[in-house]
């Protein structure tokens, strides 16, 4: 499998000097509207030769920018010499570095990245870019659909996958554009989407989310335990153990505890049952 990291390295000063023919306010004017108030965080994943991430620093915008190539991260210092734009060497789909910094933000940028990503680590980026998301945050991704180019690491992409992802984690699209290619090239098309993490001020988590809006909820004992486990993250979170990118691990006499003191149980025979039934008062 190619590696797109070890192309960039072998590559940087004729790509960097590439992207750089083209402005950021033009490949970007889709986004324009979109941009959070100043002042605002943003992350810029696969930050390349820092076009963007320069362009987002002068607007006034504190930004991260993450690049995994040591050669693009050199050329960038050379091409944007700012200190507004903090540099950090880390990948999808951990993103290990900027989750261990404790920031969340308003914009997280992915500007001709999502091809890089093969398609079995996609869900676990996304996953870990929405945990990124501030409440209302949003993402900025764009699709290159054209010749896959294997030797860069490319890999097909498309709209609907990244609907799956969005619908599964609770988010919406809020825009979608198609874009021809701004570096001439005739077989490259691109779509940009705009992905926005619902702000409802109460912090819930997007797994919660997930569940409410796409899980089958005939049984009124889902509702009961999302309710449950909504209060335990209010007022017992330190009893709670992350096990890996996916599983959150709570006492289950925690949840029994809870629950019983939410909805006060009561056992009572129903007429013409068999067997008492639990009720709730």
């Amino acid at each position: 499998m190619a590696d797109p990291v070890a192309w960039y390295d072998a590559n940087a000063e004729t790509v960097s000097a590439r992207y750089e023919e083209t402005a950021a306010e033009d490949i970007h004017a889709w986004l324009l509207d979109l941009l959070p108030a100043i002042p605002a965080t943003v992350l810029d994943v696969g930050a390349g030769s820092g076009r963007d991430a320069a362009w987002l620093a002068a607007k006034g915008y504190d930004v991260i920018a993450v690049e995994p190539s040591a050669n693009m991260r050199a050329a960038s210092a050379l091409l944007h010499p700012t200190t507004r734009v903090h540099w950090i060497n880390d990948t999808l789909p951990a993103l290990g570095a900027v989750t261990r910094s404790g920031l969340a933000f308003d914009l997280i940028l992915l500007s001709a990245v999502w091809m890089h990503v093969p398609a079995g680590d996609r869900a676990r980026a996304f996953r870990k870019m929405i945990n990124l998301l501030k409440p209302g945050g949003l993402i900025a991704l764009t699709l290159r659909h054209g010749p896959a180019e294997p030797e860069r690491g490319i890999h097909p992409v498309s709209l609907a996958e990244v609907e799956a992802l969005v619908r599964n984690q609770g988010a919406f699209i809020e825009r979608t554009t198609d874009a021809k290619d701004e570096l001439g090239r005739g077989d490259v098309r691109w779509t940009q989407i705009a992905i926005r993490l619902p702000g409802d001020g109460t912090g819930a988590l997007p797994l919660l989310r997930h569940v409410i809006l796409n899980d089958d909820k005939s049984s009124t004992y889902k509702l009961a335990l999302l309710r449950t486990l909504c209060r335990v993250a209010d007022g017992a979170a330190g009893f709670a153990r992350d096990y890996d990118d996916e599983f959150v691990a709570v006492p289950l006499g925690l949840v029994a505890l809870t629950w019983v003191r939410l909805f006060s149980l009561t056992v009572s025979r129903v007429p013409g049952w068999p067997a008492p039934v639990c009720q709730s008062r």
